[in-house]
This record gives structure tokens, sequence and C-alpha cells, in this order.
């Protein structure tokens, strides 16, 4: 019923956290755990192999001897979702872990009750390299963290944050899934880019429950990307988004290749890099390209400065 896709590199302080979360799974439906090793240097390799000597009838390990990632290889696209044989599919990466062992029945259950669901996430915690909570609940996953379906134009319409290791979503059209996640690919926003493609497929329905917990890595590549690199790529990373979406949303497609609201995500990039000369030249030309975003952003940041 479930392939559970995992993607492991380097991960041996948190992966038995991971692998536990699920083989606890309380389900009454079978699942496989379809587990990437990426040529891991410290002891991932041997942890995995520990659990798949454990459950046979659970693991299909791969383990690479040449690191793929660096070779320029999608993980995803080329080597574990053509391996998964699931009707769905649920993601997790090695140093994540799901926190609620009903977490697959609960999804699965919502996705077979109704076809127009594509896929379906939940909220998830935060919590440091030790496993200590930083934050109990998410929160901002959708707006008011009310429970239901929403569509593609509500991601757009509300900036949705869909957590990629809560999602479970339907092993089908993937051909096509994978064509478009191809031409979208890039080293920034590959999470965001499957959001989009998935939910050209049928609608998300967002479970407003913590089954999951988010790991702050400081060794992972979304926490050693370079801030105004990645905001500057987002660029052409629209774009390419803008020649994926159905018709209906050419609207939304023509917004994403105007881009001036980059400008905006380069103001806090550079805040954050402490480039106040970029800073200050990003807040420029997005007082001239795009006034209207750059006022709701600044009073926004005045309104939850107040709630503060």
């Amino acid at each position: 019923m479930v392939s559970i896709v995992c993607d492991v590199y380097n991960h041996e302080p948190y992966l038995r956290d991971c692998l536990e979360g699920f083989v606890k799974q309380v389900v009454d439906f079978p699942y496989e755990i379809i587990i990437h090793d990426d040529c891991s240097t410290d002891k991932s390799a041997e942890i995995i192999k520990e659990y798949v000597a454990k459950y046979p009838h659970l693991f299909k390990p791969f383990y690479q001897k040449v690191n793929q990632y660096s070779q320029g290889v999608s993980i995803w696209g080329a080597l574990q979702f053509p391996r998964a044989e699931g009707k769905y599919i649920a993601i997790c990466e090695g140093d994540d872990y799901w926190t609620d062992s009903h977490k697959l029945q609960k999804q699965i259950e919502i996705l077979e009750a109704d076809s127009s669901l594509m896929c379906c996430c939940t909220d998830q915690s935060i919590v440091d390299k030790h496993g200590n909570i930083l934050k109990e609940k998410n929160g901002n996953v959708v707006v008011g963290s009310k429970q239901g379906r929403y569509n593609l134009r509500d991601f757009f319409r509300d900036q949705h944050q869909y957590p990629t290791l809560s999602m479970v979503f339907r092993n089908t059209n993937m051909g096509e899934v994978l064509k478009k996640f191809a031409h979208t690919r890039n080293k920034f926003l590959g999470d965001w880019t499957f959001w989009i493609i998935l939910l050209c497929y049928g609608d998300m329905y967002y479970l407003d429950e913590v089954t999951c917990a988010y790991r702050i890595n400081p060794t992972s590549i979304t926490h050693t990307v370079n801030r105004v690199e990645r905001a500057k790529a987002s660029r052409e990373i629209c774009r390419k988004v803008a020649d994926i979406l159905p018709e209906e949303y050419s609207d939304i497609a023509a917004d994403l290749r105007k881009t001036n609201w980059v400008w905006i995500s380069l103001i806090f990039a550079y805040k954050a890099e402490k480039r106040y000369f970029g800073m200050l030249g990003s807040f420029i030309m997005a007082a001239i390209l795009c006034p209207k975003s750059l006022w709701r952003t600044i009073k926004g940041a005045l309104t939850k400065s107040k709630n503060k």
C-alpha cells in the first residue's frame, strides 16, 4: 500500500530515530521501506544493515559505492521513486523522524476515502540536532492551521509550507510527475517545486496534527546553502515552475515569470548575512518594481512584532 522513501547520507547520529519511526507504524496494510545510502562515510550503512537483518520483510536497501548527489544525479527522480511499488509514497530523510505510530494509517484512510485528493500532509515539531524540542508545533503549514483540503491556488495565495517529511501522495502519473520534476530541478527549492507538481494532479489534505519531527541539522544542505545565492536562483526556478502549470493557472504562471517579488526575498537574505549594502539595494528595487508586495511584507512584519 505504501512505499516509504528514505534518503541517507552521513546521518549516523540521527538514523535510529528515523528508522524506529518507520518500523513502529501501526497499520492494517503492508508497506515497504526503500532506503538509499549515498556512500556515507560514517556508520550509516551499518545501521541500515542492522535494521534490514531485523526487519527483512520491510526494508529494501541500496548502498552506493560512489556518492550520486555529487555526480548530479536526482536521488528521488532517478533512484528512489522508480523503485516504489506502493499505491502511495511517503517521504522522510534520514535525519528527520516520525513521532506518531499511527501517522500512515491516518493519512491513508483520508486518501482512500477521496480519490480526488493527490496528497496528504500534517504539521511537524522542530527539534535541534540532539532531539531537543525547539517548537512543539510549527503552526504555519496553512493559514490558521485549519484542517481540510487545499488546491494549487490556495498554495500560491497563502504561501503554504508543507512539511515534506509528513507527506504521503499517490503513486500515479509518475512518468509525468518525474518529467516535470526534472524540468524544475534545482539545488535550492526541490521540495517547493515538488509540492507544486503534486498539486497539478489533485488537492492536498492538511491534517492538523503533529506526526513528525524536523531536525535542524547544521550540516544538511538546507542549512549550508548561501541564502543570497538561493534567492537569486529563485528567479529561474519560478520561470521553470510557470512552464509546468496547467492552463487554468495561467494567471499564476504570468506572475511567476515576472519574479519582481524576488527582490523582497533578497532583502531578507542580505540581512541574514549582514550584507547591508545589498539589503539596501534590494529594498530600493523592491520599492520600484513591486511596491504593493513590499508594503504587505512590511505591514506583516510590524503586525508580527506588535503581537510578540
